[in-house]
């Protein structure tokens, strides 16, 4: 599940946005080794507080825990309704980009496969457990070995054209600070999904020793991945068709095989989004369930179909993702994500600080506490400055949204509801 949802639409959209806004390959290449090792320490933060708490829900739980019940509510409706139907819906906008090259439709009709894309898979989860499962067990897979083919492919093939060059109007000074922070929204969505693992944590089979391991080795197994195959893109393509590229992997393709290597690398990564969109619209609704269970949202949305699967969370935010997925383009779509990850992912971390001096005890615990969470967080809020920076607008609406949730959660948390009466998510069996 971490590296079906991890290794998704990012690795193969964003590398060109990357290089584009950074100007440089050797800069390029260290935001994705910088983005491997914050996302990594973020992964031994989130160990901590998944095994603390393996609830259905994930962020909100800390917080909750941490800051109590209002907060809990802030970040989990923040993150059910707004930052994660956001992601959904960017790779829905993807993988109809995908699909419309393959058939070379237009712009147009490509966005509402997208959306169509998203009423499908959100159809498969609601059928049930097993076939979410299944899927996402299958696709991952075959992505993984598809990946280490083209890695190695590449470099047989390449002649290095891409490290060398400068691209005309490359940030320098005070503005590379703001144009680090605007890549590192693609570096961090690419990275992403290793935190997802939490909202699963109360269907997995012995927490205390499985969730550090999902966390920290499905991070270990994505870095490598994205390491290897962003130094073959520079391998194999020169800088500059790298930085104006959509798909660079379809491009490398293109320049070892031709126009069927195009095809083929397509077709593949339109298998490597449909696994990630389909790990998120699997793990998302135990968001809204676990909020609603706790009294923190309306009782129906604890509500669990026959198929283990809560239903009525899920068409909530699959209804979101539709809307968003309609009138967003991917890069609109993908900034107010990691906006809303910079703010809430900050306030999750910052969890583990009272939850320590509360129980210092813990099945895992982040080593060199308490300086790492403290390093994640700073990090996190000098980025969220730079974004600041370079796009204001999206921290308004960020800000906003979260305000807004304030502002509701002082008409639905009045004090902690008492536990729904609804049957927990029917553990999957899976590891």
């Amino acid at each position: 599940m971490v590296v079906g949802i991890t290794i998704g639409s990012g690795i193969f959209r964003t590398p060109g946005l990357v290089a584009r806004q950074l100007g440089r390959p050797w800069l390029t290449f260290i935001a994705w080794l910088l983005g491997g090792a914050l996302a990594f320490l973020g992964a031994l933060c989130f160990a901590e507080l998944a095994t603390r708490h393996p609830k259905a829900g994930g962020k909100y739980v800390y917080a909750r825990e941490a800051f109590g019940p209002r907060a809990g509510f802030v970040v989990g409706w923040c993150e059910g309704f707004a930052l994660y139907p956001a992601a959904i819906a960017a790779l829905g906008v993807v993988t109809g980009e995908f699909i419309g090259r393959l058939f070379g439709w237009s712009p147009g009709a490509s966005k509402w496969v997208g959306v169509g894309a998203v009423v499908v898979v959100v159809g498969i989860n609601l059928i049930g457990v097993s076939s979410g499962r299944w899927v996402q067990n299958i696709s991952t897979s075959a992505k993984v070995l598809a990946l280490s083919a083209i890695i190695v492919i590449a470099f047989v093939a390449g002649t290095g054209a891409g490290w060398h060059g400068t691209e005309p109007g490359a940030p320098s000074g005070i503005a590379l600070f703001g144009a680090l922070a605007v890549a590192f929204q693609s570096v961090i969505w690419s990275y992403y999904g290793y935190a997802d693992a939490a909202k699963i944590a109360e269907e997995v089979v012995d927490p205390g020793k499985t969730l550090p391991r999902v966390f920290l080795v499905g991070i270990a197994i994505a870095t490598l991945l994205y390491l290897l195959i962003n130094a073959a893109f520079l391998h194999v393509l020169p800088f500059d068709q790298i930085a104006s590229s959509v798909l660079v992997a379809g491009d490398v393709a293109a320049a070892i095989f031709g126009p069927h290597g195009d095809l083929v690398i397509t077709l593949l990564a339109l298998l490597v989004v449909l696994a990630s969109l389909n790990g998120n619209i699997f793990v998302t609704p135990r968001v809204i369930f676990g909020l609603a269970r706790e009294g923190l949202g309306p009782r129906v949305l604890a509500d669990v179909n026959a198929g283990g699967t809560p239903s009525e969370a899920m068409l909530s935010v699959g209804l979101v993702a539709v809307a968003l997925a309609a009138s967003g383009t991917f890069p609109q779509l993908l900034s107010l994500a990691i906006a809303l990850v910079l703010i809430l992912d900050s306030v999750t971390i910052a969890a583990l600080f009272p939850l320590r001096r509360r129980e210092p005890g813990a099945p895992f615990r982040v080593p060199l506490y308490p300086v790492l969470p403290a390093l994640f967080i700073l990090v996190y809020l000098a980025l969220l400055v730079g974004t600041a920076m370079a796009q204001p607008w999206l921290v308004v609406i960020a800000v906003t949204v979260l305000a807004a949730a304030w502002g509701l959660s002082w008409l639905v948390v009045t004090r902690p509801g008492p536990p729904a009466p609804s049957p927990p998510i029917r553990n999957p069996g899976s590891r």
